[in-house]
């Protein structure tokens, strides 16, 4: 397995990984918009032999506090097909993204998952307590890649996610 950077060549397949994980074009058509209006940090695939099998964005957020306008990222979607899921390309697809961020010096990246799933890779629920976000929950967490970030604030993500209802 691959993971690399996505291209404009691999649109199509994205695509197809979103609609068979998802079961649905929400998700692809989020991707799509995020796309078009340059909302993503960093995109990347998984690839096998058999082409494109997994995906990962991350959107740039932003956050809102007393000191004004705070830079984030957000790891959404992930998807892996359902043929080759639970074999490791959805932890290695976010555990690249994490890295590849951290060594562009991005300092936040908040998820909205599962919590037992996403703690593996450094997620923490409480740590998130404190941000303001539509998303707020048991499900809403935040990992620092850095120790000088805001502890709270109001976390915005782009608008395309305001179609996901």
């Amino acid at each position: 397995m691959i993971i690399r950077p996505a291209s404009a060549h691999d649109i199509a397949a994205i695509r197809g990984v979103l609609i068979s994980a998802f079961v649905g074009q929400a998700e692809a058509d989020l991707v799509d918009v995020l796309r078009a209006e340059d909302e993503l940090v960093l995109a990347l695939v998984a690839e096998q032999e058999g082409g494109v099998c997994g995906y990962v964005g991350f959107p740039r957020l932003k956050i809102l506090n007393s000191a004004g306008h705070v830079d984030a990222v957000g790891l959404a979607p992930l998807a892996v097909t359902p043929n080759v899921q639970r074999r490791g390309i959805g932890s290695a697809l976010t555990r690249e993204g994490l890295r590849l961020l951290a060594a562009r010096d991005e300092a936040l990246v908040f998820v909205l998952g599962d919590p037992v799933y996403y703690a593996r890779f450094g997620f923490d629920p409480e740590a998130a307590a404190p941000f303001v976000s539509t998303y707020a929950g048991p499900h809403f967490m935040v990992q620092r890649l850095a120790e000088n970030v805001p502890r709270g604030g109001i976390v915005r993500y782009p608008a395309a996610f305001d179609q996901l209802g």
